[in-house]
C-alpha cells in the first residue's frame, strides 16, 4: 500500500511539474497574442493593423493547442474564439472593419489571460490534494459528468421525438390537404367531362340544324361546319371546371357568328 501511496505521489508530482510547465508556456504564448492584438489595435492604418493581427494569430493558435492540452477547456474556446476574429480582419479591406475585429481579439485576449491564470491556480489545488483526495475527487468529477451527458442525451432525445411528431403532424395535415384537393379536382375533372360530352353533342346538331337551314334557304350554299370544339381528355385536366364552361360558350357564339354571316351574304344573293 506503502509503495502505490509513493508511486501515486511521484506521479502526482510529476504531473503537476508537467501541468505547471505546460500552464506556463500557455500564458507565454498568451502575453504574446495578447501584446500583438493590442499593436494591431494601436496601428493607424489597414497595413500595420492587419501585419500585427497576423502576428497575434500564431501566437493565438499556439496558446489555443496548449490550453487544450492543459484541459482548460474555455480558454481554449477562447483562443480560437480570438483567432477567428483576427482571420476575418485580414480579410477586410478597410482600416475601420479590420480594427472592429482586431478590438474583439484584443479583449479577447485580456480574457484569456485570466482564465489560463484561473486554470493554473484550479490545477495546483488540485493537484496539492492528496492521492486518494484526487481519486475520489476524479470519480466524483467523472459520475456528475456521466450525469449530466445523460441529461443532456435524455433531452436531446426529447426534442428529437418532438421534432418527430411535429413533423409527421405537418406531413398528415399535408397529405390531408392533398387527399382533399385530389378528391375536389377529380370531382372537377369529372363535371368538365359531362360538360364536353354534353356541348359536343350539342354542338354538332346546331351545326346540323345550320346545314339543314343553309341547305333550305339556299341548296348552293352549304353552311361550313367548323368541328373546332371537339376537345380530348388531356385539355380538361390542363384547365379549370370555368376554363371549359367558357370554351364551350365561345365556340357556340363563333358558330352562330359564322351562320349570321352566311346566311346574311345569302339573303343578299
Amino acid at each position: 500500500m506503502k509503495k502505490i501511496v509513493s508511486i501515486l505521489f511521484i506521479s502526482c508530482f510529476i504531473l503537476q511539474a508537467t501541468a505547471q510547465d505546460l500552464h506556463e508556456d500557455a500564458l507565454t504564448a498568451a502575453s504574446y497574442a495578447y501584446a500583438h492584438a493590442k499593436k494591431a489595435h494601436a496601428a493607424n492604418n489597414v497595413f500595420h493593423t492587419q501585419e500585427y493581427a497576423d502576428k497575434a494569430i500564431e501566437s493565438f493558435r499556439k496558446a489555443e493547442d496548449l490550453a487544450s492540452q492543459c484541459e482548460c477547456m474555455e480558454a481554449n474556446e477562447t483562443a480560437y474564439q480570438a483567432t477567428t476574429d483576427l482571420e476575418s480582419a485580414l480579410e477586410q479591406d478597410t482600416y475601420e472593419r479590420s480594427r472592429f475585429y482586431v478590438k474583439r481579439a484584443k479583449e479577447l485576449g485580456s480574457t484569456l489571460l485570466e482564465q489560463l491564470t484561473k486554470c493554473r491556480v484550479d490545477s495546483q489545488n488540485a493537484v496539492a490534494q492528496n492521492p486518494v483526495e484526487a481519486k475520489e475527487a476524479a470519480i466524483a468529477e467523472a459520475s456528475e459528468e456521466v450525469e449530466q451527458k445523460q441529461q443532456e442525451l435524455e433531452e436531446k432525445r426529447r426534442q428529437l421525438n418532438l421534432e418527430q411528431q411535429r413533423l409527421e403532424q405537418q406531413i398528415a395535415e399535408q397529405n390531408k390537404l392533398k387527399a382533399e384537393f385530389e378528391a375536389k379536382r377529380a370531382a372537377e375533372l369529372k363535371q368538365q367531362t359531362a360538360i364536353k360530352a354534353k356541348a359536343e353533342l350539342a354542338l354538332k346538331k346546331l351545326e346540323t340544324a345550320l346545314q339543314e337551314l343553309s341547305i333550305v334557304l339556299n341548296e348552293d350554299a352549304t353552311f361550313q361546319a367548323q368541328k373546332d370544339y371537339l376537345r380530348s381528355q388531356s385539355d380538361l385536366e390542363n384547365e379549370t371546371l370555368d376554363d371549359t364552361k367558357n370554351f364551350y360558350v365561345d365556340r357556340a357564339k363563333e358558330l352562330t357568328r359564322t351562320a349570321m354571316k352566311q346566311f346574311a351574304g345569302n339573303a343578299e344573293n
